[in-house]
């Protein structure tokens, strides 16, 4: 899904990819705390995944850098109205309905919201009483504006698919 998003916006069909993420750190374990620097190193652990396809860290310093990824945590945005953009939520297991709702609501013309998750790996109880990802395939399913793909297995790697076997 990332090499799309970072696709489409080579070839023009947007303007730059809004990198939307709640900082929700992994169940059973320790929070960081604050983390010193300006805004991009504190979200900077949040988008590493992107940095996995960009060349690492110097990629996406460079993409933000160009205006072509901005980043921000989804307690910021609030009252956007994003125009000719990729919006891009990734581990959105952690997230509520009301979180995509947000999100849903900042999307504006020539933008597309993309979500992606697995809700196997949700990491607060929170997110398994209201869960954002279930509930938005749920109640928008077979809406023309509205698509999904559910993935049945682990497409990362062979080892990667191991993890499927410790549920």
């Amino acid at each position: 899904m990332i090499n799309a998003a970072l696709e489409a916006l080579e070839k023009n069909q947007f303007e730059k990819i809004v990198w939307v993420r709640n900082n929700i750190e992994v169940k059973d374990s320790n929070a960081l705390g604050s983390l010193p620097g300006d805004e991009i190193s504190k979200l900077l652990p949040w988008i590493m995944v992107l940095a996995d396809h960009v060349g690492g860290i110097d990629g996406v310093y460079n993409l933000v850098e160009s205006g072509k990824v901005e980043p921000i945590h989804i307690g910021f945005i609030r009252g956007r109205d994003i125009k000719n953009s990729i919006i891009y939520s990734t581990e959105a297991e952690n997230l509520t309905t009301q979180h995509v709702q947000l999100l849903l609501g900042r999307v504006g013309e020539g933008s597309n919201l993309w979500i992606n998750g697995d809700w196997r790996q949700r990491d607060k109880k929170v997110f398994e009483k209201n869960s954002g990802l279930e509930t938005t395939i749920e109640k928008l399913k077979g809406n023309r504006h509205f698509g999904y793909v559910h993935l049945e297995k682990s497409e990362r790697s062979k080892i990667a698919a191991l993890a499927d076997l410790l549920d």
